[in-house]
């Protein structure tokens, strides 16, 4: 055997095997590279998942620490509030508390006050007492609630006296009779009486803080004080409260009645009044509107009425004591009854036996 074959023989790899283990070798090479890139590929999304998860995560942040300071701020302004509130409350406690003790001395004033009163009481019972009249005797005090149907309105009263020839009797032909009579006995008339006694029954009762006006229309209308015609009188005057009585009992009824002037006299008073009061007996027998001679028959009063009534000053309340003749007017307490209604004053008829009994 020659040289050449026993080398061969030896030859354990061959060309055809180196071949396959370099494609065995670069198969093995191709899938790392393959699997290093597809590696890279999945790592840079995680990278980016994880990276935006991270900025979500800030942007969290960010906006929970702007409402943790927003409400660290609410939080500061209640703390505020609360001082404040506690601070008020202390000086609520302490104004309570002055005025607890501006209460307590309060009451002992009033106790002092009390005891000192009931001292005073006790040394007027102690003093001696002395009966003073009143300026205007009461007519039968235990009837002095008779008259209370009568309305006086205000500060200011005007009383309407009719002093007229038919204030003496009850009828026209019996009033006609007593105008021959002497002025001493037509003062002392039963029905004139009334009417006197029932005017200073309303004075006697008026409120301390009320002044009034006395007026008499008959052919004229006049003051009953002459010279004071302009003034209101208090019935705390007890020298003018006497003049006024005085002559209200001088007083001689005559003549016809001009309603129409003693309202219009009402009107040119320095001041209005608050009430009027009217005694009277029936309708007026005269007018300066429509003047007529003579005996005037029930049509032509009541012109004399409605014409009167159209004088008053608006808004003011009249109120009528009304002493009715027994025969020639029997429309007067209707047309008086529709006056006070109209103006809201009253309309009373005393009964004929009043203040005697």
């Amino acid at each position: 055997m020659s040289i050449a074959s026993k080398r061969r023989e030896t030859e354990v790899f061959s060309l055809a095997f180196l071949d396959c283990i370099c494609c065995g070798f670069g198969a093995v090479i191709l899938v790392f590279i393959l699997t290093v890139s597809q590696k890279s590929d999945v790592d840079k999304a995680d990278v980016d998942a994880a990276r935006e998860k991270l900025r979500s995560a800030q942007r969290s942040v960010s906006l929970t620490q702007a409402e943790l300071d927003r409400l660290a701020k609410v939080l500061a302004a209640a703390q505020l509030e609360l001082q404040d509130i506690n601070a008020k409350s202390t000086q609520d406690q302490l104004k309570l508390s002055d005025r607890r003790r501006e209460l307590l001395l309060m009451l002992q004033q009033t106790g002092a006050m009390k005891d000192a009163l009931h001292t005073l009481l006790g040394e007027k019972k102690a003093l001696p007492t002395e009966d003073i009249a009143p300026p205007v005797p009461i007519p039968n005090p235990d009837r002095r609630q008779y008259l209370t149907g009568v309305k006086l309105h205000g500060e200011f009263v005007v009383f309407l006296v009719r002093t007229s020839g038919s204030m003496l009797d009850d009828t026209i032909e019996s009033a006609s009779a007593r105008l021959g009579d002497s002025d001493e006995k037509k003062r002392e008339a039963p029905k004139w009486q009334r009417v006197v006694q029932s005017l200073e029954w309303m004075l006697a009762t008026l409120e301390p803080g009320t002044h009034f006006q006395i007026l008499l229309f008959g052919e004229e209308t006049t003051p009953v004080i002459p010279t004071r015609g302009d003034e209101w009188f208090s019935t705390k005057d007890r020298k003018t409260m006497t003049d006024v009585v005085t002559n209200l009992h001088k007083l001689v009824p005559k003549g016809g009645a001009n309603l129409e002037r003693a309202f219009t006299a009402i009107r040119f008073l320095p001041r209005l009044p608050d009430s009027i009061v009217l005694l009277t007996d029936g309708l007026p027998t005269r007018s300066d509107s429509v003047p007529v001679e003579g005996d005037v028959d029930e049509a032509t009063r009541i012109r004399f009425f409605e014409i009167a009534t159209k004088q008053l000053p608006p808004r003011i309340p009249v109120s009528t004591i009304l002493f009715p003749m027994l025969t020639g007017d029997p429309g007067a307490p209707g047309l008086y009854w529709e006056l006070a209604n109209a103006t809201r004053g009253a309309l009373v008829s005393p009964a004929k036996s009043w203040p005697d009994t």
